[in-house]
């Protein structure tokens, strides 16, 4: 719904769709594979403050406030709007694409006004989401869909709490979950048996994701 690094907006569609009427993602960001599932039960963890607030002001705001946040151009400062904080923070996220931090000058790769159209036409649609601010390690262990997009081992280093990262004990939680479980990660990742998901062109270069799924039978996810 907005701008972040890493957001699986376009690989969202690759992963195996849930199977369970609840989705939890222990590291939300910008939830870019719940978002594909609205309807669905969605409950989103993140450590990130930031990105708790952003949540927390998606969930609880309406198309109407959306469309009432002012179009920030290029070389303007979020800071110039009389903003709370959750808004400052949702519009920087935008105003420099794929980001891990909101930004307060908008660059010439912004588009909050394509990501301002977006969000009030799906903001209604979230109202029965919950967000909760805490680590993978504090959730509830339950059946339900399990998205585990972390920050990368090998890439991941801008990230949000990277530098607390147990990768070891993170792989070690995963295989625990009840229920549905898809965990994302980039190549070179070492803390389970990851295959080929695809290659695509992030941000910065080209980048080729690998999965982890708790079952054994992944026939037709990777499919062209």
């Amino acid at each position: 719904m907005f701008s972040y690094y890493g957001t699986k907006k376009k690989l969202g569609k690759l992963y195996p769709p849930p199977k369970y009427k609840t989705i939890i993602e222990p590291f939300a960001g910008a939830a870019g594979y719940s978002l594909l599932y609205p309807d669905n039960q969605v409950i989103l963890y993140d450590t990130n403050p930031k990105i708790c607030a952003v949540w927390d002001f998606l969930i609880h705001a309406n198309k109407k406030d959306i469309l009432s946040l002012p179009d920030v151009q290029t070389g303007q400062k979020v800071t110039d709007f009389g903003l709370s904080d959750p808004e400052k923070w949702l519009i920087g996220f935008c105003i420099n694409p794929g980001s891990t931090t909101p930004k307060i000058t908008a660059s010439k790769r912004a588009k909050w006004a394509s990501y301002k159209t977006d969000i009030a036409n799906r903001v209604d649609k979230i109202k029965h989401w919950v967000i909760i601010r805490g680590s993978y390690s504090s959730i509830p262990n339950k059946e339900a869909t399990w998205f585990v997009d972390p920050p990368y081992q090998k890439a991941g280093k801008y990230y949000f709490g990277y530098s607390q990262m147990d990768f070891q004990n993170l792989g070690l939680w995963i295989r625990q979950r009840f229920g549905q479980v898809i965990a994302c990660e980039n190549a070179g990742a070492d803390y389970l048996p990851f295959t080929f998901l695809a290659e695509h062109r992030g941000s910065m270069q080209k980048n080729t994701e690998v999965i982890w799924l708790n079952e054994t039978d992944t026939k037709g996810i990777f499919d062209d």
